[in-house]
């Protein structure tokens, strides 16, 4: 009877701290699926934002373009030409640099779409195979930092810790949706220091992709390319 005490205990004791992690990665989804409807809800503000200065950006770029091809027509001298062409190259570079925010922050619209259907869809029990638990070596661009990423997946969230040449150590924050990773870097001296973005090949052995800073206080580069594989793999990255 002691036994059966014991068996029964033990697996109950078993069965709690499975429920007690369970509910600790779905705390973890929700909290992640709050982030995640504020950013979105935020980069669809920046999009409205910066449409409408592309509105103005276009305009601004008919008129200067009128205004050079009236000056080469008219009497106006050369310096006056000139002044016009070099107002009408400010007017492109502003249109081709609210262009590429606005493909940006589209692109990144649709991702945190996704990311937040699959945490909805981490929540309500569906779940993918787990191809990114593991220990990754990793080779950040430029100066060719290397280190080490130790990741794992529950569910869409994942939770980690790392080390980069320099001294830099700390803890990984982020979520894997598909094959589309993205990882938070919280140094334990800079605090929130950098975001990586990236895909997971298919068969789970690599990762590839960009970075960025989330300030750019430093000095040091504000954004550059990442790759990671398997330490299993026995592969060095390249």
């Amino acid at each position: 009877m002691r036994k059966l005490a014991a068996v029964l205990f033990l697996a109950g004791a078993v069965g709690g701290a499975a429920i007690v992690a369970a509910d600790a990665a779905s705390d973890a989804a929700r909290a992640e699926l709050a982030r995640e409807r504020r950013r979105v809800t935020a980069d669809v503000r920046a999009l409205s934002e910066t449409s409408h200065r592309l509105d103005g950006a276009l305009a601004a770029l008919s008129s200067a373009t009128r205004s050079v091809a009236d000056a080469a027509r008219g009497a106006e001298g050369p310096d006056e030409l000139a002044r016009r062409e070099e107002a009408l190259s400010l007017s492109e570079q502003e249109v081709r640099g609210l262009l590429e925010r606005r493909r940006t922050l589209a692109e990144r619209i649709v991702e945190r779409r996704r990311t937040i259907a699959a945490l909805e869809g981490d929540l309500s029990g569906k779940r993918t195979a787990d191809v990114l638990t593991g220990r990754w070596i990793v080779l950040q661009e430029p100066g060719e930092q290397k280190g080490v990423f130790r990741m794992s997946l529950d569910g869409t969230i994942v939770s980690g810790e790392y080390t980069l040449e320099g001294g830099y150590a700390g803890s990984l924050r982020g979520t894997l949706v598909s094959d589309r990773l993205r990882l938070e870097r919280v140094d334990s001296k800079l605090g929130f220091s950098t975001i990586y973005y990236g895909r997971v090949a298919r068969e789970g052995a690599s990762i590839a992709g960009t970075w960025e800073a989330t300030s750019l206080g430093g000095g040091g580069p504000g954004s550059g390319r990442w790759r990671a594989v398997r330490e299993d793999e026995k592969e060095e990255a390249p």
